[in-house]
């Protein structure tokens, strides 16, 4: 039971950690709705449970390769400060449109159809990308492997699956209520309002890419 409470209360504290995987979340929601962005965080998820169980098994040997391969923040940043770009460029395009109250109106009678016109595996595959291009959150998961085996004597796999079973799970849970939320802010933003979040989202990603790159990656 110990063990199941340090892992939601962990879970607790990662759901308010504000990375770059959030705020695409956010984005994604308000724009695409509630099913797209469930969809993308299950690939965010499974990339965090995929790399969870690279730093438990192979911790030491992924932290030497990582700091012995500069390049790969690099790439990392870079796809990050590109995707920013495109959204502040796309949505500030949207911004000095003609006759927003058109626009408004088309975006959302189109909003029930992009609904039901979801495709569930390219947003699973576009979460885990997303979050697997960010060697911080390899490390991040490494450094809570290493919390979890030296600090709360987590050492066997059952307890592992446990503990960090239940962090991901409160995750999981606490993002399907930022999911649904913000997915209902469609409704009551207009086109400005929308492309001007997303204007926002964009400079935090270019923020987050330029970070990654001047960031050293050692745990």
């Amino acid at each position: 039971m110990a063990i199941l409470i340090n892992g939601i209360l962990f879970g607790l504290l990662l759901s308010f950690l504000f990375g770059p995987a959030f705020f695409l979340l956010l984005e994604t929601s308000i724009k695409k709705g509630f099913k797209s962005a469930f969809f993308l965080d299950i690939g965010i998820l499974l990339s965090d449970a995929i790399y969870l169980l690279a730093a438990f098994f192979v911790a030491e040997k992924i932290n030497i390769w990582l700091t012995n391969n500069d390049y790969i923040k690099y790439i990392a940043g870079l796809i990050f400060v590109s995707l920013g770009i495109n959204s502040i460029v796309k949505n500030y395009r949207n911004m000095k449109r003609d006759n927003p109250e058109k626009k408004i109106k088309k975006e959302l009678d189109l909003s029930a159809e992009k609904e039901s016109n979801i495709y569930p595996f390219n947003m699973i595959i576009k979460g885990i990308g997303l979050n697997a291009i960010n060697p911080g959150v390899l490390v991040f998961w490494i450094a809570a492997c290493t919390y979890a085996t030296e600090k709360l004597k987590i050492v066997t796999g059952i307890d592992f699956a446990y503990y960090f079973g239940a962090t991901l799970s409160t995750v999981f849970f606490i993002d399907l209520l930022k999911i649904y939320f913000s997915s209902k802010l469609n409704k009551s933003l207009n086109n400005w309002t929308i492309s001007l979040v997303g204007l926002i989202i964009g400079c935090v990603l270019v923020f987050f890419g330029i970070a990654i790159c001047l960031k050293d990656i050692q745990v």
